[in-house]
This record gives structure tokens, sequence and C-alpha cells, in this order.
């Protein structure tokens, strides 16, 4: 009744989109993670345009377009290209997958090392081996927020104020590269990757998957502490003294609970993203389960641009952040609030009590052809019920493309003979077994119930088959 979805191994871009059940979904990256109030308006009207009239927002800070018609594809590239949106071709835009910290301050470093990466990245080719999703991260130190976010190399910037230094993590591993300069973090974050596409070299000619970066920690480490075991018939040690080799004089590695936080008076405390000032930097603004129409993106972008806003910096978070041009605190609120006030719009979220954001959803039917339910509405109308402090996540199929972490509630949608009925995975994810079931109407009428600590759902089991099995195989590839 449910077959086992297709999982494509890799993400969208603006030259190699994605088809899906509305068309084409066109990915943008905008440059160093920013958008200039130019480049904005017209995703806007390209979205008009070439597209279904909406923008999302993706958790690798990119920018989608979605429902672009095949036919439509080109001319929508030729005007990416015009406004400075679009890489020289597929294989720099792949390589560029690099989510740098939308909280970034002038003078610390984190756009300065990113543009170094980027143009590093571009001029090696030796790193075409990588997988399709390997990513990076480019953290200034200012919040926890980044740490949720995936990223197989992570660039960490050292603690102090004026500091150079930077901390480079392999993903899983309990080590990271101490680079005393931005030149050294570069160098020793392509040395990682160099050693990382060498090894899925090794493991395509072998017919094995190459994974992720965090997949492979435990022989990286074993590679760190016996060097010099050149005879060993592991996949990656053999070629360990090599790549050591390769890193810049003065860097070495060091336990990664050394890795602290930036100066104490920049961060930011709280363990997720919430919209509102943010000081020094500007004033986040959140899009409801990441889908913005594209005219209530331009009315904000104009309300943005009369009240002095700079630019716009995409975040992971499925939010914006609205430069300040002053540095004065508040400055650009108000305009953003006449634009994006929930009272009068339903398309931004600006206060950090709204319950949207305590609800994600993929896309679901009809956009995705391998859902089996419409997601976007069920997720909204259940919004006012979810408690402070708990996560409701509506995936269409067993993927959770949106969203891989364990949520309080995921209800993932499931094929019956009389139509759609949604499993209730309680602290888990999409992909897990259960046995609890409720009908969507049960889900209208009553959505308290997903969290009513005696929940009467069970009443609801016998109208629908119990599950056997895993909805994914085992060796099933989950995307980012």
């Amino acid at each position: 009744m449910n077959p086992t979805p297709h999982i494509q191994g890799w993400c969208p871009g603006a030259w190699q989109p994605m088809a899906s059940g509305d068309g084409l979904v066109v990915r943008v990256r905008p440059p160093l993670g920013r958008l200039t109030l130019h480049q904005a308006l017209r995703l806007s009207r390209l979205a008009q345009v070439h597209g279904a009239g909406t923008l999302e927002l993706s958790s690798r800070a990119n920018v989608q377009l979605r429902g672009v018609p095949p036919e439509r594809h080109a001319a929508l590239l030729r005007s990416l290209a015009a406004c400075g949106l679009l890489d020289a071709d597929a294989r720099s835009e792949r390589l560029r997958n690099v989510v740098v910290d939308p909280l970034h301050r002038p003078g610390d470093g984190v756009q300065a090392l990113a543009l170094a990466l980027h143009q590093a990245l571009a001029r090696s080719p030796e790193l075409d081996a990588l997988p399709a999703k390997f990513g990076w991260s480019i953290d200034g130190g200012y919040s926890t927020w980044l740490h949720g976010v995936s990223a197989d190399i992570r660039l960490l910037r050292a603690p102090g104020l004026g500091t150079t230094a930077w901390r480079v993590q392999p993903d899983g591993l309990r080590w990271a590269l101490a680079a005393n300069n931005q030149q050294d973090a570069v160098a020793a974050g392509l040395a990682l990757a160099r050693w990382f596409a060498q090894r899925c070299l090794r493991q395509k000619a072998m017919g094995q998957r190459a994974g992720r970066m965090a997949a492979c920690a435990k022989e990286l480490e074993s590679a760190l502490h016996h060097p010099a075991d050149e005879n060993s018939t592991s996949t990656s040690t053999s070629t360990s003294v090599a790549w050591l080799a390769d890193l810049p004089a003065g860097v070495a590695w060091v336990p990664a609970d050394a890795v602290v936080s930036a100066q104490a008076s920049e961060h930011i405390r709280g363990d997720d993203a919430l919209p509102g000032w943010v000081p020094g930097v500007g004033t986040l603004v959140a899009a409801p389960l990441g889908r913005v129409p594209a005219r209530a993106w331009a009315d904000m972008v104009g309300a943005a641009r009369r009240s002095g806003v700079t630019g716009l910096r995409v975040t992971p978070w499925r939010m914006v952040l609205l430069e300040s041009g002053s540095g004065i605190a508040g400055s650009g609120r108000q305009g953003l609030e006449d634009a994006a006030d929930p009272a009068s719009s339903p398309h931004w979220i600006t206060h950090p009590d709204d319950p949207r954001l305590r609800v994600s959803s993929c896309t679901g039917a009809p956009g995705c052809p391998q859902a089996h339910a419409p997601t976007l509405a069920l997720a909204l109308a259940c919004a006012p019920h979810v408690p402070p402090g708990a996560h409701l996540h509506v995936s269409g199929c067993a993927k959770g493309c949106a969203r891989q972490a364990p949520a309080t509630v995921t209800l993932r949608a499931e094929a019956t003979e009389r139509g759609p009925i949604w499993a209730v995975i309680r602290q888990g994810t999409a992909s897990q077994v259960n046995g609890e079931r409720m009908e969507e109407a049960i889900l209208q009428d009553n959505p308290g119930l997903l969290f009513a600590k005696n929940s009467c759902s069970t009443a609801t089991k016998p109208r629908a088959p119990r599950s056997t099995g895993s909805p994914l195989p085992p060796s099933g590839a989950k995307p980012s």
C-alpha cells in the first residue's frame, strides 16, 4: 500500500533543478548567504514570472522557487545570472554548499573566510568525488544555533576579541584542527575534504556507498593516532601520512571540547533561533513553514528598504535577517512590522511566541509526487494546539525531508483504500516504525489529542493495518 519512497541523494540547485509534482524545484544559493535588496526583489519577480509564485527558505540557507516549467528553466537561469545569483557552472554550485553564520559582524572574519573558502573550492578539481550533499558551515560563535545545521566540516571562530584563529572540525570527530589564521583554516579544511574525497573514490571502486564525514569519524581518529601504520588494509590509514603532511605548519589537533564559543559578551542565549531584534546585527523574521508568497516577500523588502535595511541574510532556520543600516537598536523594525505584522498578514512571523514556530512540514501533495496527502494546511491548523516547548512535524511520506531531528510528535501520511491516514510517532522521526494511527477528520476536529497526556487515539488503531516494518530500507540514505 505504501511503496518505499525514492530518495534522491542530492539537493536541487539552479543549474541542476529537481523535478517535483508541481514542476521544477530551483534552489538559489545566495553569495556568502546574503541578498542585496535588488536581488531579493528580483527573486520575488522571478517566482511570479517563472514559478508558482511562492518562495521557500531551506535548511541550508538557500531560497527555492517551485513550480518552474521545464521550458522556462533556461530563461530563469539567464535572469539569475544577470542579478549575480548564478554560479559559473553546476560543479561550482555543488561544491559551494556552505552555510555562513547569519549573525556575523563587521571585522570578525566570517565573510572573509567564506569568500576565501568559496574561491579555494572553485579551483580544487580533486574534490569532484565528494558526495552531492557534502557541506560546510562557518560559525562565528555568537550562538549555538548553527550546531544543529548539517555540515561535514565546521569552521568555528576561536574566542577572543579581534582573534584571527579558527577551529576546523570534521563532523562526528572528537578532535579539531587549530589554525592561527584564515589561510591556514582554509588549507586545513581542504586537506580534510581531499582525504574524504580520496576515500570516496576507493569506496566507489569497491562498490560501496561513500556516506558522509561523520560515518568515518572513528576511522579518521584511528589514522590520527596511528599515522605510521602504512601497511594497514583500512581504506583511509594508508593515505593518512600524505594528507597530514599537507597541513600548514603550526596547525595542530586539539580536543573538540576545547572549541568554545566566541567572546562571552557577544554570545546570544537560547537554544533555538527566534524572530526578533538581534543587537548589532538586525531583525530576524520567520516564514511560516518556510514558505512565503512572492508578493508578500516583495512587500517585506519594500518596507525594509524604506526603513533603512541594507540587505537580507538568508538563514538555515527558515528565517531572513534584515540587516540594520545604522547599528542602532531597533533600526528597521517599524517598517518590517508594518508589512509583516501577524495581525494583518499571515505571511510572516515576527514574535517569538507565535505558535507557528512550533510546527514544520514538507511540501506534501500535490507538490511532491511521493507524498500521500497534503501537509501544509494540517500543520498550520494544528499549530495553535502545540504547547510551548513542544514541536509537531507533518510529513507526507517516510523520508522526512523537511526535518531529520526527532519531534515531540511527528505525523506521517500513509495511503489506505479509504484515503490517507496519519501515523503518529512520538519523540521520533518520520522513518520510524509505530502502531498509532489517526484519521485526518479526527485531527482536524480534535488536534489537541496529539499532545494530551492520555491520548485516546488508540481507538483509531483498528481502522488501518499496523505497520509491520520500517517504511525505509535499513540502508536508505536520509536527505538533509
